[in-house]
């Protein structure tokens, strides 16, 4: 009897260890299988990305620092906060690749935008001194200092491949999808159906432009300490807790813990970001 009690818990160990294997290598080819698809997607996406700001970044070394970056945030958050911290961790790794790339562009986009009226200026001086459209935006590219000269730098170039230079300006609108380039394209569109003299709606447009710059940043240096006001009602709760986790972390590991824990956190976030929504809708005034 205990010789057949000793053959079936061998047999339940030796089946249960190669379950174990057998789920290992399945869940392992899962994992690799998912991170492949993940990569090219990544780079695929990201790289286009990256080309369209001009940024010379290898996609894949930015795949690699963002995987480096999501297992170290992961393991800083299992042992700071718990599980909880690991997918905290693995969402901010994963998401803050994207969130750079939309911060740098948004940073490129404006600095276009304040070079803009200047480069419109110049645009219409050289068609009153007897230039063409297109040997002025040769001009701009040539000029102007980076980004400006780097998107016209694209136009110039798909219109000497062929491309007609209306699908050239609506492309550069693509890429930079502001207000101020729609107008342009308008002004450059009309211009060449009905005619029309270019150079002075050019000029009249490059004055608009400045005084709204102008406009928008008096309303960026009005509402400086609301949008202050924002930052410190985000930061402020996250540092209060994490106070109050170093000097009560028994108390506090309860939040991550149970269930009643994650109700309140999730009942704050939403909070939060209800209040910092309302702050940007107040500060965020358009011109």
């Amino acid at each position: 009897m205990e010789v057949l009690s000793s053959t079936i818990s061998t047999l339940i160990i030796i089946t249960a260890f190669v379950f174990g294997i057998l789920a290992f290598s399945l869940g392992g080819r899962f994992i690799i299988r998912g991170l492949s698809v993940y990569r090219s997607h990544f780079v695929k996406n990201m790289g286009k990305d990256l080309r369209a700001s001009f940024l010379n970044t290898d996609p894949l070394v930015l795949f690699i620092a963002t995987l480096v970056l999501t297992f170290s945030l992961a393991v800083l958050g299992l042992f700071v906060v718990g599980p909880v911290g690991v997918v905290f961790g693995v969402i901010t790794g994963v998401l803050s690749p994207r969130f750079t790339l939309s911060f740098l562009k948004k940073r490129r986009i404006d600095k276009f935008l304040y070079q803009f009226p200047d480069a419109l200026m110049t645009l219409a001086a050289a068609m009153r001194a007897g230039a063409s459209l297109p040997k002025g935006l040769e001009h701009l590219a040539l000029r102007q200092p980076a980004p400006l000269s780097q998107e016209f730098s694209l136009v110039v170039a798909e219109h000497r491949v062929g491309r007609d230079l209306s699908e050239a300006l609506d492309e550069l609108c693509r890429r930079i999808p502001r207000q101020e380039l729609e107008l342009f394209t308008a002004a450059v569109g009309i211009s060449r159906g009905v005619g029309g003299n270019l150079a002075d709606t050019l000029d009249s447009l490059a004055k608009t432009l400045s005084e709204k710059m102008h406009i928008e940043g008096k309303i960026s240096a009005l509402t400086a300490s609301g949008r202050a006001q924002g930052w410190v009602i985000s930061l402020l709760p996250v540092a209060v807790g994490a106070v109050l986790f170093k000097q009560q972390p028994e108390a506090m590991r309860l939040l991550f813990t149970e269930i009643y824990g994650w109700v309140v956190l999730a009942v704050i976030a939403c909070m939060m970001m209800l209040a910092v929504y309302m702050i940007r809708k107040i500060v965020n005034i358009d011109v």
